[in-house]
């Protein structure tokens, strides 16, 4: 293997130099830095950050013992935990004891002399000591998931005693047959609660208990199948789920009773068995964050009952028409994913559904014509125009459906402004939630040569800006630029197709230095700081990849091209990067200023619609979890899981655990204090047509643009306010 002095040697530099290279230390230039990487390349030294780690004394593995990966809730577990580990420069180490406690034991032994930072562990003995008496480490750092076993001090499960209550609910609304309980080891408490719990609130029932150990869970599966003939089989987990669906197929006659699973949490639908999802990539995901947050603190604690995330699908709950609906919408990833699932409410409830797929101003077209938005039962409306024209063509949705008014109800406050009420009253439910995002290549910004570069350039560190000025600065370095690491590449890329696009990029920058639209009674721009945002939109335009495109969809492919280093866009427009090939390379940041433009739409229930009762189906069944679930992992978005923490969109849309936290900045100034609505369409495009024009000269006057939009709007301050 190459050391240092070979390194050195080949790159014609000192030792000390190679030294401070592969140490990370930034006093080396990024002329002697490329010398030195492409000699270790060219050697076969593999430099790697883990390598660094030991180095540097610090411990940054975690090990975990599992009873077997082929549990899929132990692998969902640990491949959540790895991905955020790794995220983070941790490792983790692996050990399965598929549920032996001699083998449990020498893993004990095995691991003493390696100093972990934490050890998770789904342990199969009996006493916690075990693992206290013989690890030199802190007992708060040794964390029991599921079993709570004697003289534990971390422990981390979910609520099996709620799963239990809430299996029995199902079972009594749908079952009336004998029972069977297929589950694990009794001494295992997650198996204990469940088992108690269930049987304590099926106490009127006739129940048989099968339990198994690991090892012989094939074989009890063929002796529940033999011994009885049941109606309903709760197995504890997919395994054991699995082996009966099995047994049934090789050993029975019988048809497939009804079996109900505990599960974990990701996208599967089976004719054979219902689930009932525990998230355990959330929890393994959480489990690691917070081992890592607080491996420095004395005084921690782990332990914690996570909730369930219950059943998905409710069987027989959808009502059944004989009827077709029409549905106005825009072209877009939500819409994309409805159509592929539409199918499922077509089936369910012998409702067609047309998809009447408009482009934007298409459908604000269709809304102002006070005929044609007759036609449709369902309209899709941006938020830029929900305020304006929402009590014109919608009916309130409270009191239409309890399912409706208690999702609306549990959405939080921000989301109901913006996206649900007119003055207090729910006129419609969110669709597809958005907010600008911004996305970088992080394999450009971590790279060290390019780091080197940009402080000799600018004598400043890079970094992700949160700044309308440095995100110029880093774009002007990247075009001014043409080392071997950003050939090809321009700093940003934006889109100059049509004024709403670029008010929204003007505004943008307007919110980052704090102004506003809206003054007491008046729309109107301030005029110092309308000046400077034009200024910052007028260099970012100049030294950007500008695609002549009328939505954002080319920009974002630009992106994932390879062609900028970053992109400001719409979150519901960029769910297609979770599908590129450089997926793995992109980091997701707040847009500079922290204020980004709220996006995204509404469907509302005309209030011309005859078909009252098929049109809140749609909705109710759009927003249940199930198919929220699909619209999600197709590349839509509802409120739903814009809010929740499911492991398995989180997975897919990393930047969705950013959203939910910036959302709460965001701006879309739609009304006056007094509650008084504005036209907000119209006026985007007055601001979006002078900024474009504005763009396009070689010696703009922006304070001539700044007076022409406030002279324009005030002209038309009564056709944008007052509502005929």
């Amino acid at each position: 293997m190459a050391t240092i002095l070979d390194i050195a040697k080949e790159a014609g530099v000192s030792h000390g130099t190679v030294s401070n290279v592969l140490n990370g230390k930034g006093n080396v230039s990024s002329k002697k830095m490329e010398l030195v990487l492409k000699a270790a390349e060219k050697l076969g030294y593999n430099l790697n950050n883990n390598a660094k780690l030991l180095r540097s004394g610090k411990s940054q593995t975690i090990i975990m013992i599992l009873p077997s990966l082929g549990l899929e809730e132990y692998s969902i577990f640990y491949e959540n935990a790895l991905k955020e580990a790794s995220s983070r420069d941790y490792q983790i180490r692996l050990y399965c004891t598929y549920d032996n406690p001699i083998k449990e034991k020498q893993i004990i032994k095995e691991i003493i002399k390696e100093r972990p930072a934490s050890i998770i562990t789904v342990s199969a003995l009996d006493d916690a000591n075990e693992y206290y008496d013989h690890i030199p480490i802190s007992k708060s750092d040794i964390i029991f998931i599921n079993r709570n076993i004697a003289n534990v001090q971390e422990f981390i499960t979910f609520d099996f005693n709620q799963a239990g209550i809430d299996i029995v609910t199902f079972i009594d609304q749908h079952t009336t047959g004998k029972i069977a309980l297929f589950t694990g080891k009794d001494n295992f408490s997650n198996e204990h609660d469940f088992t108690n719990s269930l049987l304590e609130h099926l106490d009127n029932r006739d129940v048989t208990v099968y339990q198994s150990t690991l090892s012989h869970e094939y074989e009890n599966a063929f002796k529940i199948v033999l011994e009885s003939s049941f109606d309903c089989i709760i197995a504890t987990n997919v395994s054991k789920a699995q082996l009966l669906v099995k047994a049934f197929h090789y050993g029975s006659n019988q048809n497939l009773p009804k079996i109900i699973t505990l599960g974990p949490l990701k996208n599967m639908y089976s004719n054979e068995m219902m689930y009932y999802f525990q998230d355990f990539g959330y929890l393994g995901e959480r489990v690691v964050k917070n081992i890592i947050q607080t491996i420095h603190l004395k005084d921690k604690s782990h332990s914690n009952i996570y909730p369930n995330y219950g059943f998905l699908m409710k069987p027989d709950r959808y009502k059944s028409f004989q009827s077709e609906i029409t549905i106005l919408t825009i072209d877009s990833p939500a819409t994309h994913a409805l159509k592929k699932v539409i199918t499922h409410f077509e089936k369910n409830t012998n409702c067609i559904v047309h998809l009447d797929i408009k482009s934007y101003n298409e459908v604000f077209q269709i809304i102002e014509d006070d005929e044609k938005w007759k036609n449709y039962d369902i309209i899709r409306l941006d938020i830029a125009g929900y305020s304006w024209y929402g009590q014109k063509i919608y009916r309130p949705l409270q009191g239409l459906e309890v399912e409706i008014d208690a999702f609306i109800e549990a959405l939080p406050y921000f989301l109901k402004d913006a996206y649900v009420n007119i003055n207090d009253t729910a006129y419609a439910a969110p669709f597809d939630i958005s907010i600008q995002m911004l996305f970088y290549r992080k394999d450009i910004f971590d790279n060290d040569i390019v780091k080197r570069k940009y402080f000799e350039e600018t004598k400043s560190e890079l970094k992700i800006p949160t700044t309308f000025e440095k995100y110029n600065e880093i774009i002007t370095f990247f075009n001014e630029s043409d080392f071997d690491q950003v050939k090809e590449l321009t700093g940003a890329s934006m889109i100059s197709g049509n004024i709403e696009t670029i008010a929204a990029e003007y505004l943008l920058r307007y919110y980052s230095l704090k102004g506003d639209l809206l003054t007491g009674t008046d729309i109107q721009l301030d005029q110092e700081i309308a000046i400077y945002a034009m200024k910052l939109l007028y260099d970012n335009y100049r030294n950007s990849l500008v695609i002549d495109s009328n939505w954002w969809g080319e920009e974002v492919q630009a992106f994932i091209d390879g062609k900028s280093a970053m992109v400001i866009g719409f979150m519901n427009h960029l769910s297609v990067v979770s599908q590129s090939n450089i997926k793995d390379s992109i980091g997701i940041a707040d847009v500079p200023g922290n204020t980004p433009l709220l996006g995204g739409g509404i469907l509302g229930i005309t209030k011309s619609t005859k078909k009252v009762e098929a049109s809140i189906e749609f909705l109710t069944w759009l927003n249940s979890p199930e198919i929220s679930e699909q619209i999600n992992l197709l590349g839509g978005n509802t409120a739903s899981y814009f809010l929740s923490n499911n492991s398995v969109v989180r997975t897919m849309y990393p930047w969705l655990a950013k959203a939910k936290k910036t959302i709460m900045n965001g701006k879309r100034e739609t009304v006056f204090e007094n509650g008084q609505c504005i036209d907000l369409k119209h006026t985007e495009e007055i601001i979006g047509k002078h900024i474009l024009k504005l763009l396009t000269e070689e010696q703009p006057q922006f304070e001539k643009c700044v007076e022409n939009i406030n002279e324009e709007l005030k002209e038309k301050q009564e056709i944008l306010t007052v509502q005929v």
